[in-house]
């Protein structure tokens, strides 16, 4: 396991009893589903930790097993997020996705391990200066369009719903916060250690965006309203 990885789950997250293989197995035919059902509560089951709000992520069956289809397949419930306070599918793939009200269905992560690498990179940079933007593409495009006026990728918390990038001073942090069906609506954060560099906001997003981008007039992480061009102490 990564380090910020352990570092994360060691300060943060506590365990519940999981669901047992036996009780698994005997509650559903044998398939591929199944298969993922017991991986997944071996790894995940019971994990619990918070992240940006005040009510916790919660990972594991949580009783009998239960399948139901999506559009991109069969899936089970094994993940409720505390933040959107909504459940998330699991695919047998490993990957999840959700479909808010009337938003389509979309993938949220590419997997389990992925997304714990995207709340624990959230919580280590949180406490930075920051700025926050907001972004709207076509469905299905993410709002960074160069990569070259950003800090090196971070793939390990990379997913279709949230982009990283990420240097010793300054990460950058694009997540999903919104698909009704004519357009996505992104969040981008840029962190940094100092006051100095976080003026570099503006100019650095600008340019790596080319769909229409402003200010974001509250931020979420200090749940205040922000002035444009403002950076939040963190």
């Amino acid at each position: 396991m990564p380090a910020r990885l352990q570092r994360f789950l060691r300060a943060r997250s506590r365990r519940r009893p999981r669901t047992s293989e036996p009780a698994i197995r005997s509650s559903l035919p044998a398939g591929d589903l199944l298969e993922a059902m017991v991986r997944f509560e071996d790894r995940y089951g019971g994990l619990t930790y918070p992240v940006l709000g005040g009510n916790d992520m919660e990972y594991g069956l949580d009783g009998p097993p239960s399948v139901h289809v999506t559009p991109l397949g069969p899936a089970f419930h094994g993940i409720l997020d505390g933040d959107w306070t909504c459940g998330l599918s699991v695919l047998a793939d490993g990957r999840t996705g959700m479909g808010p009200g009337r938003w389509p269905f979309r993938v949220i992560d590419r997997s389990v391990d992925q997304r714990l690498e995207r709340h624990a990179l959230a919580v280590e940079v949180r406490g930075w200066f920051h700025r926050t933007f907001e972004c709207r593409t076509p469905p299905l495009v993410p709002p960074v369009a160069d990569e070259s006026m950003l800090p090196p990728p971070a793939p390990e918390a990379t997913g279709p719903a949230e982009w990283w990038w990420r240097s010793e001073d300054v990460a950058v942090q694009a997540t999903l916060s919104g698909w009704p069906p004519d357009r996505d609506r992104w969040t981008i954060r840029y962190f940094a250690r100092t006051p100095r560099q976080a003026a570099e906001a503006n100019p650095t997003i600008y340019a790596a965006t080319a769909h229409e981008t402003v200010p974001a007039v509250l931020c979420t992480l200090c749940r205040q309203a922000v002035e444009p061009g403002r950076t939040c102490p963190g």
